[in-house]
């Protein structure tokens, strides 16, 4: 599936506190010479990096779990109570993942007393309606609720996409129905009880049916057979509060702003000791920076984003003064390397255009055609 149908801009939301459990599970168990497991870092890390070069989104940002209690443990004590605690080998890595993040200059979103879910779905809803076409990175099944025609889901450990068609295979409702039949048949891995009785089959029926939990309980002398008519009459309020447990809260207290969430070039000497730290030596080497984009990183840089903002910085270029040249590739020179930004100097004026370079090249093509400058390119 493409990334975008028209000319939006996109923001990429991370769920990831999932993506934490899944590295972690998912890889053998890495070490560094210090005896630091490593492996949920490292899972972590390359899904991040693989998302920015491969799918090269506008904007992004990674969603995080809260330390403590949350509104849904307030209603029910028992959410989640199942779950067994936290790996120590996990555990460990939580404050590496935090520092990778905040090295590779991507904002991280948490809040106390709610789950990565509901930041996601409150960003994911106030960048809708900003204009953004929102792609959210997970592989739990709940999110499916979130999905509008600007809304999907991206699951990088099956390259699967979600849209609606994807959500009526799964739940066999469009998704403002996925609490429906969630709250009918709960969910064992956060430990929402449902209606006992009832399994998924079941409450696809139901609710394909009568449409929402409250029209199925309104209507109960319409329900057969009398077994399904009895659960539902005896356990009502267990199928609300799974419903209310199931919904992911798109009113939390988190603010989309564009200029925060955009993509930006990375803190490189913070993401360079901490890949030197972890001894991810593989991933040192296909992003340290070489010396011309080290020295060019001192200077006082502009991040072109717009065309607006790469006009500008043409017209602030002297005349006649050669120009370099630097891109920066997402792993060794070859004719199949992906570019992940270039930075153009005169020396005391450099920019550096992110990601993809063809976006907001139209200004300065003239400038890099311009036969009476001389031309600078520095090798990668």
């Amino acid at each position: 599936m493409p990334d975008s149908t028209d000319a939006k801009k996109i923001l990429y939301l991370i769920d990831g506190s999932a993506y934490i459990y899944r590295a972690f599970f998912a890889l053998p168990a890495l070490n560094n010479s210090k005896g630091l497991q490593t492996n949920a870092v490292y899972g972590f890390m390359t899904t991040l990096l693989k998302i920015i070069r491969e799918h090269r989104p506008d904007g992004l940002a990674v969603a995080f779990d809260e330390k403590g209690p949350t509104l849904r443990h307030e209603a029910f004590k028992e959410y989640k109570a199942q779950r067994p605690p936290m790996p120590d080998g996990m555990k460990a890595q939580i404050p590496y993942i935090h520092r990778a993040v905040e090295a590779l200059n991507i904002p991280a979103v948490r809040q106390s007393g709610y789950e990565a879910d509901d930041l996601i779905g409150t960003l994911a809803r106030q960048a809708e309606q900003a204009g953004y076409d929102v792609v959210i990175v997970t592989g739990d099944k709940d999110m499916l609720q979130l999905l509008t025609p600007h809304v999907r889901i991206y699951d990088p450990v099956k390259d699967k996409w979600s849209g609606d068609a994807e959500c009526v295979a799964k739940f066999g409702v469009q998704p403002a129905g996925v609490v429906e039949v969630m709250g009918l048949m709960g969910d064992t891995s956060d430990n929402i009880p449902g209606v006992k009785g009832i399994g998924e089959k079941t409450a696809i029926k139901l609710i394909a049916q009568f449409g929402t939990i409250e029209e199925l309980l309104r209507r109960l002398d319409e329900v057969t057979p009398v077994r399904i008519k009895v659960l539902l009459t005896e356990q009502a309020e267990n199928a609300r509060l799974s419903r209310k447990l199931a919904t992911i809260d798109t009113q939390s207290p988190v603010e989309f702003h564009p200029d925060s969430y955009r993509i930006k070039p990375p803190h490189d000497e913070q993401l360079t000791d901490l890949l030197r730290e972890l001894e991810f030596t593989s991933l040192l080497k296909s992003l340290q920076s070489s010396p011309k984009q080290q020295e060019m990183h001192a200077q006082d840089i502009t991040a072109i984003e717009d065309e607006a903002t790469a006009q500008r910085f043409v017209e602030s270029l002297p005349k006649n003064q050669p120009l370099g040249l630097h891109c920066l590739l997402a792993g060794q020179p070859g004719v199949h390397t992906d570019v992940l930004g270039m930075a153009v100097s005169t020396g005391e004026h450099a920019a550096f255009i992110p990601i993809d370079v063809h976006t907001f090249m139209r200004p300065i093509l003239p400038v890099l055609h311009d036969t009476q400058r001389i031309k600078v390119v520095s090798r990668p």
